[in-house]
């Protein structure tokens, strides 16, 4: 355990100073700031918007992450012959290849509390700054009248508003998304899902970086990816094929290929959408963490990564 854990927080380190690492964040940041101007255009459903908006962006930012971070992981090991060094050592292929999807995945999703941790600060900030809010709290007179504040009151207002989102940003993401407000309510929930999303997808990228280029390890981790959210829809195309031709019986050359390949798609997949609650977000409603989406993500994600032990053990290295 001990050598799986010195490889996760050697990865960990490595990944850190990763540039392209840095350059993810930097976008992910712009996006969420957007995601505040996008909904200041907005005429209705502001709100719901830029919960979407951001929730997405968290998502989609840590699917690139895994990509452009985790397709190098064993490939630079082997380019650099650093990987000569470690096997040599009493350390089997597959601590090595487990340390590397720990460290991997731990990057991610500190990586993921970062960008959770900037989103509630944009929305508790958005919150305080609300035409509502600052009516109440400085136009607001002591006998119930409009005032009008000075130019002191109101910056004096937006840098209190500013240390009040941090710190409640802070204490929300601390607390797993139990302290939270109206409008921040089940964003850590949804961001707990995306890791547990990641878990899948990080152990994609290990399996192809464990026998391809980092090009084409990039290339299919996307694919399965893309593949994994639209797998219920790879299901139910497949049934309306079959409902259309009246049963599969009646299914004959290419629509018997499609139902076929479209239904072994569905059930070969991950089934990414049990993570996905940007409707729940979106509509202000619970957002659920199940035993069955946390069993889901762990047991899909150990059996890829013994079909990676096995490719990787079969490799020769010399």
């Amino acid at each position: 355990m001990s050598k799986i854990v010195a490889i996760a927080f050697n990865t960990f380190k490595e990944a850190v100073r990763n540039r392209v690492l840095y350059v993810l964040l930097f976008f992910a940041i712009i996006v969420l700031l957007g995601a505040w101007v996008v909904s200041s255009l907005a005429i209705f459903g502001a709100d719901k918007i830029v919960r979407d908006f951001g929730v997405a962006s968290i998502n989609i930012i840590s699917v690139l992450i895994a990509v452009f971070v985790g397709v190098g992981l064993v490939y630079n090991d082997l380019d650099k012959k650093t990987i000569y060094t470690i096997i040599s050592k009493p350390i089997s292929r597959w601590q090595f290849l487990v340390g590397k999807f720990l460290g991997l995945l731990l990057t991610i999703v500190v990586n993921i509390l970062f960008m959770t941790f900037f989103f509630l600060a944009v929305l508790y900030f958005r919150d305080y700054t609300s035409e509502e809010s600052m009516t109440s709290a400085i136009m607001t007179a002591a006998d119930g009248t409009y005032r009008n504040p000075s130019g002191a009151e109101t910056l004096m207002y937006y840098v209190g508003s500013i240390f009040k989102s941090l710190a409640n940003s802070i204490l929300n993401v601390v607390s797993l998304g139990f302290y939270s407000s109206e409008v921040t309510a089940g964003v850590m929930r949804a961001s707990m899902l995306t890791m547990l999303e990641m878990t899948v997808v990080t152990a994609f990228a290990v399996l192809f970086s464990s026998f391809s280029s980092p090009t084409l390890s990039a290339f299919m981790t996307i694919i399965v990816f893309l593949v994994g959210r639209a797998n219920e829809d790879l299901y139910y195309f497949a049934d309306l094929i079959q409902r259309k031709a009246g049963g599969v019986e009646a299914l004959q050359g290419g629509q018997a290929l499609t139902y076929w390949f479209s239904l072994a798609a569905s059930h070969v997949s991950p089934n990414l959408a049990v993570f996905d609650q940007r409707e729940a977000i979106s509509q202000f409603m619970p957002v659920e963490i199940s035993a069955y989406s946390a069993a889901y993500a762990l047991v899909y994600a150990g059996c890829v990564l013994a079909i990676a032990t096995i490719v990787f053990n079969r490799r020769n290295f010399k």
